[in-house]
């Protein structure tokens, strides 16, 4: 974590941040709708990709028959230090929530309770902080729906089946829900089903771009040959992954899946580079976000385990941890990828 200096350059950052930043707000409180009033900023990890615009979309379109104007800004690459910007600026702008996926929860999270300290309320959705920097998580699906869904869609395609070297091709090793997943999935090895199959290593590049996963791939490939599958449980890494394959006719080499955007991964399948990849709903998790938001700020949900909401005439509880599933991973193939619909 970076050294923020004094308090006053501390004032004087945010002052900055919000002078560049506020206008998108403005703009983003425009085209919110008037039956919007009580103002909510929703920040990814970054901006740019499918799954976060669809996840806006959802808070949008939930938070509007909720009375929430459910702003949308974040940074253009994944950054926690730049996420701590726009967590200060919508304190500083009277934004009376904040949703998260945190980039770094350890580096996001003295922010988010400062802002709590300030009134402000805070979920997190799709990548977790720490429990003291926010009342719920809502996340996309389980980690153990998220864990046996990869390793059964690759394992079913290794041959001899579930029997093999594989590697997991992941985002930054500070990004919370990746390593959740990936210690899931090191654990469900140990049962009998997967017995044969062998993580030789997990890779973390040094950023969420196409390029480092590309770049981290192609090392690890190298240095590992007797590797026949690659899980890459990100939507950037995994659409890269299956870049490089065909790129470089490696397709029938390896049994490539993982979690990816449907619009992302059509080509590829499309293609035969990758026979099924999963993801869940990110529309849909942007309107649970938007329901335990307005729970929330009712008073209504303070995270106590047990206790429900209904968003969209679906009860949704919550779970140990303060956690709050959107639903279920959904399996792609050619029979269903141009029907996603996200």
């Amino acid at each position: 974590m970076k050294n923020r200096g004094s308090i006053v350059n501390m004032a004087v950052g945010v002052a900055v941040v919000c002078a560049t930043i506020l206008p998108m707000a403005i703009v983003g409180a425009s085209n919110a709708g008037a039956a919007a009033s009580v103002k909510v900023f929703m920040i990814p990890k970054f901006t740019g990709i499918a799954p976060f615009t669809q996840a806006a979309a959802g808070c949008k379109s939930q938070g509007a028959k909720l009375g929430l104007n459910c702003l949308y800004g974040g940074p253009t690459t994944g950054s926690a230090v730049d996420q701590v910007n726009f967590i200060n600026n919508a304190v500083a702008a009277g934004d009376k929530g904040v949703l998260i996926s945190n980039d770094d929860a350890a580096t996001t999270n003295p922010a988010l309770v400062r802002a709590q300290k300030h009134g402000v309320k805070v979920v997190t959705f799709d990548s977790d902080s720490l429990p003291s920097g926010r009342t719920v998580y809502v996340e996309g699906t389980s980690t153990a729906s998220i864990a046996e869904t990869q390793l059964n869609m690759m394992g079913s395609q290794m041959k001899p089946a579930f029997t093999g070297k594989f590697i997991i091709l992941s985002a930054q090793a500070t990004d919370s829900n990746q390593v959740t997943w990936n210690k899931q999935l090191k654990a469900d090895l140990k049962m009998p089903k997967y017995s044969k199959l062998k993580l030789v290593s997990i890779i973390n590049p040094p950023t969420d771009s196409a390029a480092d996963a590309t770049t981290s791939l192609q090392a690890a490939l190298a240095s590992n040959p007797g590797v026949g599958g690659i899980i890459s449980p990100t939507t950037v890494a995994v659409a890269a992954a299956a870049q490089y394959l065909t790129t470089n006719k490696l397709c029938s080499k390896y049994v490539l899946t993982g979690l990816g955007d449907p619009d992302q991964m059509k080509p590829f399948v499309t293609n035969n580079c990758v026979h099924s990849f999963a993801l869940w709903n990110f529309t849909q998790e942007g309107k649970v976000a938007a329901c335990a938001m307005s729970n929330v700020l009712s008073g209504k949900l303070t995270g106590k385990t047990g206790q429900s909401f209904v968003c969209d005439g679906v009860k949704e509880v919550v779970l140990p941890g303060q956690t709050v599933s959107a639903g279920n991973a959904e399996i792609f193939t050619k029979a269903n990828v141009a029907s996603a619909g996200f």
